[in-house]
């Protein structure tokens, strides 16, 4: 089955993510800037990849729109993995019928746009006023206005082991 991987990427975590899972899976892989519906419908399979922004994978809804045969969809985030996150972001995106998977990335802030910058500087004050701060928001003041990268290739293996492992579906 020709299989692609689609992703949308701004600061390049995203990119990475699609390209080591195209590589392992052996297909192309694509800016979803540079594919329209009539490209998608020549793909048996399309894996999708999008970031996360307020929970919801960036993107998405443009792929949902193109129709493709078979998805599976995996999310770039700088929190780290966790249950609760997978949980939150599969349900807040509709995802209970698709394959998904969560990949912790990093954060480049300086390659944000200066209203996101500003936006995420104002959500880290906020949640730092906060006097009983969850785990995740722990991260956030932490992490939140700083660059780092926690992306590693070994956690595709998840996705990749269920490609391989698909053998006429990804839906079976």
């Amino acid at each position: 089955m020709k299989t692609i991987v689609v992703y949308q990427s701004t600061t390049g975590f995203t990119e990475q993510y699609a390209k080591w899972i195209a590589e392992e899976c052996n297909c192309e892989t694509r800016n979803i800037k540079k594919i329209s519906g009539n490209d998608l419908s020549q793909y048996d399979r399309v894996i999708y990849g999008g970031w996360i922004m307020g929970n919801l994978i960036i993107g998405l809804d443009k792929i949902m729109k193109m129709n493709p045969k078979e998805l599976v969809v995996f999310a770039v985030g700088s929190s780290p993995a966790s249950e609760e996150i997978k949980d939150i972001i599969k349900e807040q995106n509709h995802l209970e019928s698709l394959p998904f998977f969560y990949f912790e990335g990093g954060f480049r802030f300086e390659k944000l746009s200066f209203p996101i910058r500003m936006m995420l500087k104002a959500i880290k004050k906020s949640v730092a006023k906060k006097k009983e701060k969850t785990e995740q928001d722990e991260f956030m003041v932490e992490a939140l206005g700083t660059s780092f990268d926690h992306s590693d290739r070994k956690f595709i293996e998840p996705l990749v082991s269920f490609f391989t492992h698909s053998s006429t579906s990804f839906s079976e």
